[in-house]
């Protein structure tokens, strides 16, 4: 025998002194410590993320041999839901067989509240304790600690312990390494406000909710509270309304639910209406110890005196979105350190980049809590905004020059734009930034800058067929202008917004409209800006098909030009009076407009007045019986560099082209031309353009003797048409489907068309058409009676 007893301990993995006994007692601190408190319980109601939620869980399996495991971090704005991400994540990976043994590490680091703030030393004091490892045993240095933590997790993965460390709430700061693993095989789930763009990580960014999401949401919230609320599915219009109005904000969805379930009979139309006034949002927005503002508030104290103060100034901008440049403007510094703090800001989710880089976008709430800041700090903004402004009459005057008035340019050292593309791309990209600024003017009183605004503003908007935004931009110009009692640009307001309410088909008031500027010029004895007006007089003229009085409006226009010295207000007046005459029959003599016009435009180097010249040439040429010179023509027009830029232009340009191809018996380069134009009206919403294209498009099936085809393009014609509100159009239209039902032996409804047009035709004054319909209508039915079809259109 001997005196020596051994213990042999298997079954475990151990870190330090192991005591074996049969009871062991531990005692627990006063105050437990707030960096761990084991995984917290996931949300009953988790709706979208499912697209990330996968891709967490992919990273969290595990790995194949040789092959590591690396971290993964979900970042966004306060109140995304990122932290219920990484819990849904969590508690999901923890049911899956062999893929956590050993369990879960949770640290809530509150790196952005000063109060609770835990720093990477104590948590790993604390993670080590929950590792095992014995308090007397843990290094005081957060080297060592890193050694010892990295040590025991990576025994526990080689024992097949594989532990899932998640770190929540994570500031911005490089000690963060130090609680990540390092074996290759134990996973990490970050989530931070900040971008951790550092770390080797599969990185998420959470944005807001779309309003699907936003409104399942909202619903399960309800419903988890109150089993029987169907409020979220009878009010679902009101539902996406509130989604839209908390900018899809996860955090501010629950904050509402919590609202209604506290009253299970206030209508969601009702907090809706609370939610409308901007100034009461926030306040809305918080219950207890929930507040979006609350959340905003932890990452804007963190922020430096610099980012701070352009923070704040950024809920001035009147845009949706906003460039470097703009923001510069506001800061008053260079667009170079702008440009630095704006990145700074969206690593900490304040802006967010948007497309192309440059540009950048503050979540709607976000713009509210900045607005407030403002408020509160009394921040002096006056001359910041006013640069701002200033900076956008400049560039959208001379973007507007570029595009629509090249002759108007002088050389400059250095050109703010390349060319007319890159004039246009400025302009779209500011595009709702530019209406905004212009209104706001008109609100704050600032009557001057709102006319200098609207302006070019106007003529870009009117140009590329945002006509209700135009509207809006000249009726604000309009009013200011009648404020300052500047009847120069009142009037020059009101002719631009004559030629919007033509685009709109709204044309007696658009005629109204011209004459009130016309009269306001002459008054002022102003001869080149009554010539303008005259001239989109003469516009809105033919479209009432009142031709000879376009005709004579557009000479009398062209006279005005000439004795004001305006050579492309010539161009332009004769190029208008040759597409009348064309409408008129008139062939030569619109041939001979449009060649003195074009030779003009050609002289002054405006190659868009210049294409769109060749392009009403060629529709006289085609209407002379000579259909290859006309197709030749097209093709210049349309194929001129920096000619026909603004999409609906050329859209109108291939429309023609593609009736020229049909009289030259061209038909599928017909339809290949139509199919093009048809799908720029369709995106510009121009309804009658879209109308004419299709009826052509029918044409081309009649003359291919494809009659089904014809009838079904014929009828999309014919609805939009209506909605287009173009009588004369529908007329037409109904006259030419007639035809194709005649060929399909639907003579009945064939002739109930043919009369509705020739009432159409009389009521827009197109007595001669009329008369025409009516007598093809007679021949139709004693053809019919006699037994002899099909029959022919000779109309």
């Amino acid at each position: 025998m001997t005196d020596r007893t051994e213990n042999h301990i298997s079954g475990g993995v151990f870190f330090g002194v192991v005591v074996q006994g049969r009871t062991v007692t531990l005692t627990l601190p006063d105050r437990p410590d707030p960096a761990l408190a084991g995984l917290p319980r996931q949300s009953a109601t988790f709706a979208g993320r499912r697209t990330q939620l996968e891709q967490v869980l992919a990273a969290l399996a595990p790995a194949a041999p040789g092959e590591t495991v690396g971290t993964v971090v979900v970042t966004g704005l306060a109140g995304t839901g990122k932290t219920e991400l990484v819990l849904q994540a969590a508690h999901r990976a923890l049911r899956e067989e062999n893929w956590f043994p050993g369990g879960v590490l949770f640290v809530d680091l509150h790196g952005y509240d000063a109060k609770r703030k835990v720093s990477p030393k104590r948590a790993l004091d604390t993670l080590l304790r929950a590792l095992g490892i014995p308090p007397e045993h843990i290094p005081p240095g957060i080297e060592e600690r890193v050694v010892v933590y990295r040590s025991a997790l990576d025994a526990l993965a080689a024992a097949g312990r594989r532990v899932l460390v998640v770190l929540d709430d994570v500031p911005a700061t490089d000690k963060i390494r130090h609680l990540l693993p390092s074996d290759g095989s134990t996973a990490t789930l970050v989530s931070s406000r900040h971008s951790l763009a550092e770390l080797d990580a599969l990185a998420l960014t959470l944005r807001e909710l779309p309003a699907d999401e936003g409104r399942e949401l909202l619903g399960d919230a309800l419903r988890t509270a109150l089993p029987e609320d169907s409020r979220v599915a009878v009010e679902a219009d009101e539902a996406d309304r509130l989604v839209t109005l908390c900018g899809g904000l996860p955090l501010a969805l629950r904050i509402l639910a919590s609202l209604l379930v506290d009253v299970p009979a206030r209508p969601l139309s009702h907090l809706r209406r609370d939610l409308e006034d901007t100034h009461s949002r926030l306040s809305v927005l918080s219950r207890e110890e929930r507040a979006v503002t609350a959340a905003f508030e932890l990452s804007y104290r963190r922020l430096a005196e610099g980012q701070a103060k352009l923070f704040r100034l950024m809920s001035l901008h009147p845009g949706p979105d906003f460039s470097t440049e703009a923001a510069a403007q506001l800061y008053g510094e260079s667009v170079k350190e702008t440009e630095r703090l704006l990145l700074d800001l969206a690593r900490r989710h304040l802006v967010e980049p948007r497309e192309p880089y440059g540009r950048w976008q503050q979540h709607s709430l976000v713009r509210l809590y900045s607005r407030e800041r403002l408020r509160a700090d009394n921040d002096s903004w006056g001359e910041g905004l006013m640069r701002l402004l200033v900076h956008f009459h400049k560039m959208t005057t001379l973007a507007c020059e570029s595009l629509f008035d090249p002759v108007a340019l002088r050389p400059r050292e250095e050109p703010l734009f390349a060319n007319r593309r890159a004039a246009l791309q400025w302009l779209e990209a500011e595009r709702r930034t530019l209406v905004a600024a212009a209104i706001w003017a008109h609100k704050a009183g600032d009557d001057l800058m709102c006319v200098a605004l609207a302006v070019p503003i106007s003529k870009f908007l009117t140009e590329t067929r945002y006509l209700d935004d135009a509207g809006r931009v000249l009726t604000a110009g309009i009013r200011s202008s009648r404020k300052r009692k500047d009847s120069f640009r009142e009037a020059a307001l009101l002719s631009s917004l004559g030629v919007v309410l033509l685009d709109m088909r709204k044309l007696r008031k658009s005629v109204r409209t011209h004459y009130r500027a016309i009269k306001i010029c002459r008054r002022l004895k102003k001869r080149q800006a009554l010539a303008s007006a005259l001239n989109n007089l003469g516009l809105s003229l033919h479209e009432q098909r009142k031709f000879e009085e376009a005709v004579a409006t557009h000479t009398e226009a062209a006279q005005l030009f000439k004795r004001a010295g305006s050579r492309i207000g010539v161009a332009r007046a004769l190029s208008n009076t040759g597409e009348t005459l064309t409408e008129l029959g008139r062939a030569e003599e619109a041939s001979h407009a449009l060649r003195k016009a074009a030779k003009i435009f050609r002289k002054q180097g405006d190659l868009r007045g210049y294409s769109q010249a060749l392009g009403g040439l060629a529709k006289a040429t085609r209407d002379d019986g000579k259909a290859e010179q006309a197709v030749d023509l097209h093709k210049r027009a349309l194929n001129m560099t920096d000619g026909l830029l603004m999409p609906h232009e050329r859209a109108v340009e291939l429309s023609n082209f593609g009736g020229t191809l049909i009289a030259a018996g061209e038909f599928e380069t017909a339809l290949t031309a139509q199919q093009e134009a048809l799908g720029i009206f369709r995106r510009l919403g121009d309804l009658r353009g879209e109308a004419m294209t299709l009826g052509n498009m029918a044409l081309v099936r009649q003359q291919q003797g494809k009659w089904n085809k014809a009838v079904q393009l014929h009828t999309l014609a014919l609805e939009a048409f209506l909605e287009g509100k173009d009588d004369h159009g529908l007329a037409a239209e109904l006259t030419s489907l007639a035809f194709a039902l005649l060929q399909q032996g639907s003579n009945t409804e064939a002739l109930e068309n043919l009369e509705v047009a020739a009432d159409l035709y009389h009521q827009t004054g197109d007595s001669e058409k009329a008369v025409d319909t009516l007598d093809f209508v007679d021949r139709v039915r004693r053809r019919i009676g006699v037994g002899m079809q099909p029959v022919e259109s000779r109309m």
